[in-house]
This record gives C-alpha cells, sequence and structure tokens, in this order.
C-alpha cells in the first residue's frame, strides 16, 4: 500500500485519539485542582447516572449512595456534575442557614422546563418577587385560613356523594378524590368549580397525571438535552410537551375569559389579581408579572394542588384497608370528637390527635417527593472543607431525613404514635419536612394541610373503606416505580356505609 494513503488514515485518527486523551487529562485535573465531595468512579462525558437506577427503588440507591460517602457526595449525570445533599443537619444548614446562597434553580433547568417562568422553575429576583405576590394573594383568598374551609367542605360533599353512587363496588379512589382536590385550588387561581364530566377537565387531569408518570423517564434530557431531537420518542418528553401545551393553552383561554371582563374594582380569583398587578406594572418594564408568567405559575400551582394531595390521600386510603386496626382507632376518634352527623373541621384537629399523627406518618413513610427539584449556588462557593463550583445542581434527598433511623428509630415501620407525645399531644418534629424546608419549601403547604385534615377523618367517619371481596393488600408489594412522585401501584377498593 502506498505510504502517503496509510498516513491519510492514521492522521484523523491519530488527532482524535489526541484530542480525547487530552481532554480526559483536562477533565481529571480540573476535578483535582477543586476539592469536590466524595462519590462513585464516572466515565467522563457518560457519568455514572447508573448508580440511582441500580435499584428500581431510587430510594435504595440514595441509602446506598448516602451510607457509603456521607451527607455530601457527588454523582455526574452525563457531563453534568451534581451534589447530592443528606441529612437533616446538613440540609437545615445548606438550605436553610445558607438559603440564600443555594436558593436559585440551574440554568438547564430553566432551559428546559420553564425558561426562568412561573414559582417551581424561576430564579434571583424574578422568583422573589413572584413567590411573595403568590403567598399575599392566595392568603387574600383564604390560604391556610380557616375562610377557606367552606369551600374545601363543598368538595369533601361532593366527593362523599360520588363514593355513595359506587354501591359498595370496587373502585379506583384516585379517580374521584383528583377532581374534588383540584376544585379546592380552581377556585382560588381560576374562580371556577369544573364538573367531573367537563371533557376539557378530565382531559387535562389526564395530561397532568401523564406528564407525573413520564417525568422519571424524561428527566434523562435534563442533562443529554441533544437526545430529545432523536427520532421517535423513547424518552416520552415530545409527550410530556404536548400534554404541558396543552394544559397551558387551557390556562389560556381561561385568562382571556377574564381578561374580557376584568374589573379592577372586582377582584376575585389569583388571574383577576395577577392582571390588575399587571396593569400596575405595565410601564415600568418589570418582567414579574406577564402573561407567560402568568400562565407558568397558575399551572406550577394547580399542578402543586392537584397531585401531591391526591398521591398523599390515596396512600392514606391504601393504609386504612390495610390495616383495619388502625382505622378503627381513626374511626373511634372522629366519632368520639365529631360525631356522625356534621363534617370534621379545623377546630376539630386539637382532639383528632391520633387522626393527625396518621396523616403525619402516612406522609413521612409514603414521602411523595422523594427529591426537591435541583437548587444551585450563582458563585464558587463551598459547603463546610467541600468547593462547589457555580452553577452546580444540588439535590436534596428528603428521604435521608424521613427515613432516617437516628431520627425515628424504626422508620420502616409504620406506627403514628411516634408523633403523640407522653401527655397525648400531638408532636412536631423539625425533622419532619414532608413538605421540604428554607426559602423553597412548598408553596402548597398550607393549602395542603388544610386539606389533609379535612378529606381523610371525614372519609373514616363516612365510610368503612375495604379491599375488594377475597382480597387483602399488602403495603411492600403496593410499592410503584418511583419517578417525579412515589405512587402506589393502582388498586380498588370498597367503601361501605357506616351505620348511624
Amino acid at each position: 500500500m502506498d505510504p502517503s494513503v496509510h498516513e491519510s488514515y492514521l492522521h484523523p485518527i491519530s488527532i482524535v485519539l489526541m484530542l480525547s486523551t487530552t481532554l480526559i487529562i483536562w477533565f481529571y485535573m480540573s476535578q483535582v485542582r477543586k476539592r469536590l465531595p466524595p462519590g462513585p468512579w464516572h466515565i467522563p462525558l457518560i457519568g455514572n447516572s447508573w448508580k440511582l437506577t441500580a435499584d428500581k427503588d431510587i430510594r435504595k440507591s440514595l441509602r446506598r449512595l448516602h451510607k457509603q460517602y456521607g451527607d455530601i457526595y457527588r454523582l455526574y449525570m452525563g457531563p453534568k456534575l451534581v451534589i447530592i445533599i443528606s441529612g437533616y443537619e446538613t440540609i437545615k444548614e445548606v438550605f436553610v442557614k445558607r438559603g440564600g446562597e443555594f436558593s436559585d434553580r440551574p440554568d438547564f433547568l430553566l432551559q428546559l422546563i420553564g425558561d426562568n417562568q412561573g414559582i417551581a422553575s424561576s430564579s434571583g429576583e424574578l422568583w422573589t418577587k413572584l413567590r411573595k405576590f403568590t403567598l399575599k394573594t392566595l392568603r387574600s383568598f383564604g390560604f391556610g385560613k380557616t375562610s377557606l374551609e367552606v369551600k374545601i367542605h363543598t368538595e369533601v360533599s361532593i366527593l362523599l356523594s360520588e363514593i355513595e353512587k359506587e354501591n359498595q363496588n370496587p373502585f379506583h379512589i384516585q379517580d374521584l378524590v383528583k377532581p374534588s382536590v383540584s376544585n379546592v385550588i380552581n377556585a382560588m387561581a381560576f374562580g371556577e368549580h369544573f364538573k367531573r364530566d367537563d371533557p376539557t377537565f378530565a382531559k387535562m387531569m389526564r395530561m397532568l397525571d401523564e406528564s407525573t408518570e413520564n417525568g422519571g423517564p424524561s428527566a434523562v434530557l435534563l442533562f443529554f438535552p441533544f437526545l430529545r431531537h432523536l427520532p421517535g420518542d423513547l424518552f416520552r418528553v415530545k409527550k410530556v410537551f404536548r400534554n404541558v401545551q396543552f394544559v397551558e393553552g387551557f390556562i389560556g383561554e381561561l385568562i382571556n375569559k377574564h381578561i374580557d371582563k376584568f374589573d379592577e374594582n372586582k377582584i376575585e380569583d389569583f388571574i383577576d389579581a395577577f392582571l390588575l398587578e399587571m396593569k400596575s406594572n405595565r410601564d415600568q418594564k418589570d418582567f414579574t408579572f406577564t402573561n407567560k408568567q402568568l400562565i407558568k405559575t397558575l399551572s406550577d400551582l394547580f399542578v402543586a394542588g392537584m397531585d401531591t394531595t391526591t398521591t398523599t390521600i390515596t396512600w392514606a386510603v391504601l393504609y386504612l384497608a390495610a390495616k383495619p386496626d388502625i382505622q378503627e382507632r381513626v374511626f373511634r376518634e372522629v366519632i368520639e370528637a365529631v360525631g356522625a352527623e356534621r363534617l370534621p373541621s379545623l377546630q376539630d384537629r386539637r382532639n383528632l390527635v391520633y387522626t393527625e399523627a396518621f396523616i403525619m406518618e402516612i406522609q413521612r413513610i409514603c414521602n411523595v417527593a422523594t427529591v426537591s427539584l435541583p437548587h444551585t449556588c450563582s458563585v464558587d462557593t463551598k459547603i463546610r472543607d467541600f468547593d462547589i463550583p457555580k452553577g452546580t445542581p444540588l439535590i436534596p434527598d428528603t428521604d435521608s431525613v424521613l427515613f432516617d433511623p437516628k431520627i425515628w428509630g424504626d422508620p420502616e415501620e409504620f406506627r403514628p404514635e411516634r408523633f403523640i407525645g407522653e401527655e397525648g399531644t400531638l408532636l412536631k418534629p423539625d425533622e419532619f419536612i414532608p413538605f421540604f424546608t428554607g426559602r423553597r419549601n412548598c408553596v402548597g403547604e398550607p393549602l395542603a394541610r388544610m386539606e389533609l385534615s379535612l378529606f381523610i377523618p371525614a372519609l373514616v367517619q363516612k365510610f368503612e373503606i375495604l379491599p375488594p371481596e377475597g382480597m387483602t393488600f399488602c403495603i411492600k408489594e403496593m410499592d410503584d416505580e418511583i419517578g417525579v412522585a412515589h405512587r402506589p401501584k393502582p388498586f380498588e377498593i370498597r367503601a361501605i356505609p357506616r351505620t348511624k
């Protein structure tokens, strides 16, 4: 063979090998220069994300890594460095005591899902102003106040009526709970109560459900964004985006209806309040209050107000059906404190200590949101002795707190009594953080607490909750694959009306 031909083949190969070798050496040298947290070995550009998927249940993977590397450790999702923050004291140190440093969202998260829009994915001063406005406005419509109790009671009554229509036949409880929970936030956000048979409303809830289910597979796009351009929809991200577009289109139509009849002297819901703020800031070039921000914020509120609470109630019903002795104790307490005629109220909570402890234990052991959305820092900084480069995603591992044996003793056991003190009063440990903690704690926490305290005791008050005939529930077999949310596998229950 002509040597010149041979050299023409070697030349580009040699260049590729030299560049690859240089890149690998540079990559590892850059890590040596920084004192990063410990972590498992990884392949440059590919990472070690398989360490999180070694178990079907991501919680088991996180617990194993936490045990091996400590409260602060690193992973590589593709080429992206990610820091996992575990343990109550460390989470408190980073996200509470130093919350101002670590309250932003990573750039890749903003670009993929939020474009710095809405409460969930925005950052900086924009997020601060938007969250402050949102909380203030929702409080004015009863958020976290007893004045909202009437609206929740309306939805509780509708739910009880729908359950009664099942005539003691097996049914899926989450399908009935979801519209009732959703309509509570709908009343405050949109000023609307959607009927259960409304086809558009039903489609919107179904699409949000699909987006939550597909959130796990599509999360890979956060670290390998180029994969979204592959043909087909292997990671289901295109379906998620189509669903999001439908939901945002639906919300946009509701906003347009409000614009058509807007009266600044008659502010009736969140949309009206936001439109008034837009009008007030029209000449100030304030990009906090725009139509796009309104759509994204309403979408965040709708998801936060529906999915996690519905899933928590679903878990509660499953545990009640699986543990009849606990259900009986909750029932007896409700009857003694409330009776059988009226619905449980928020004022009854002081006398429903075991029921409240049951709800808290559901939140702890089921931990619907296993990890929080990623945070980041806007400058190079340190956590303890470790260097944290600017823009590095930090993921809080709340499971490491809610399942910490040093805190709970027997975290794998379902034991509501852990939240009851020696004098019979309800205990609320600082380490109980199902809504996270710090500046980025869940904005819907006050509403969720109200809903759980009104829906769950009412269900037990009116119905005995049983598995289908001839069946029993084993909780350990009911865990579904954990993605964005920790849900049980689909199941049916029977609801037998209580005799008065």
